[in-house]
């Protein structure tokens, strides 16, 4: 019995001495996990041109519903090009600190892609030509350490019922001659019009001298005399949304926007893609090539579908009567 009694004291004693050695080493032991949680966090430089939008709201929300937590470090070139150059000449000497580089758009990928120069996995956003961008060598195959999402809708799609719905026969076109995207949807238009019995008018629109206030006007005026406004996806022109919207409605003239942003402030109609949805499909590119996919093997993402918006002030100011089953399947917004 005093054997046992002594054997039953030594085990209560050490077990008495391992519950104070864990209580001592706990906050070492929790402080160990905190740094393993802050190595798998990742962190994403995000290189914006129009600061945060839908897209970049999208591409958080998914990664963290991955199971992908993340910091981020986001600047704004404010679609100035010399503001984004001193933006990547001071990112070069940081490359190695992010585990990716988030781009937006076709200026700011184009020209981050020449600073990164596979250094860093890149992940692009909202570009609508990345290969006519020289961004990637094809959508298949993007080459390099690179891949990423184009917003990319066929001219054709975008207007096709826009067009019949609206009977329009002489489009106006403002784009802005600096942005590529302006100009690779401004060509596409033009290919799509010679076969459709459509006249373009040009109404270049550059951040100079007003320009676009000055066309807004002649609209209004009717000195350009057009039957309705095509608006392509141009950061300048999106920026400007509101106050394109107003003048449009002030010239009573049908618009078609090809950015949710544009019938969202008074454009009438457009077949638009959901920006959120396009940051969902980058930060699943991501999730790609955590689980070991190249992105040089991953193929561009582009927009599975479109939906019809329609400003419903725009289209009763109008006086745009609706067909029943475009009513029923289009998004209506104030």
């Amino acid at each position: 019995v005093g054997r046992i009694c002594k054997t039953h004291c030594l085990v209560s004693d050490m077990g008495i001495q391992l519950t104070r050695i864990l209580l001592l080493l706990l906050p070492l032991i929790l402080l160990c996990l905190s740094i393993c949680s802050a190595e798998r966090q990742l962190h994403i430089a995000m290189i914006l041109w129009r600061g945060e939008t839908e897209a970049e709201v999208g591409f958080k929300a998914e990664l963290a519903r991955l199971g992908y937590p993340a910091r981020y470090t986001v600047v704004n070139a404010d679609q100035d090009v010399r503001q984004l150059g001193r933006i990547l000449a001071e990112l070069q000497p940081r490359l190695e600190e992010f585990d990716y580089i988030y781009t937006f758009g076709t200026t700011v990928s184009r020209r981050a892609r020449l600073v990164i120069r596979n250094r860093t996995p890149q992940i692009f956003n909202v570009v609508t030509d990345p290969v006519d961008g020289g961004i990637v060598d094809s959508m298949e195959s993007p080459g390099g350490n690179i891949s990423g999402v184009s917003d990319a809708v066929p001219v054709g799609q975008q207007l096709g019922s826009s067009l019949e719905l609206l009977d329009i026969s002489r489009l106006g076109i403002l784009f802005n001659p600096r942005e590529k995207n302006s100009l690779i949807v401004r060509k596409a238009l033009y290919d799509y019009a010679r076969t459709h019995d459509l006249e373009v008018i040009d109404l270049r629109s550059p951040p100079v001298s007003e320009m676009l206030q000055g066309n807004l006007e002649k609209l209004v005026n009717q000195e350009i005399r057009v039957d309705g406004v095509y608006l392509p996806p141009d950061s300048f022109l999106v920026s400007n949304a509101k106050v394109i919207g107003e003048q449009l409605r002030r010239a009573r003239l049908k618009s078609i926007g090809s950015v949710r942003e544009y019938i969202k402030h008074g454009v009438l109609i457009g077949a638009v893609v959901d920006y959120y949805q396009l940051g969902s499909a980058a930060a699943r590119i991501v999730d790609r090539h955590r689980r070991g996919e190249k992105l040089e093997n991953i193929s561009v993402a582009t927009p599975d579908r479109t939906r019809l918006v329609i400003n419903k002030t725009t289209s009763g100011m109008l006086g745009i009567v609706l067909p029943e089953f475009i009513s029923e399947s289009a998004e209506f917004v104030d």
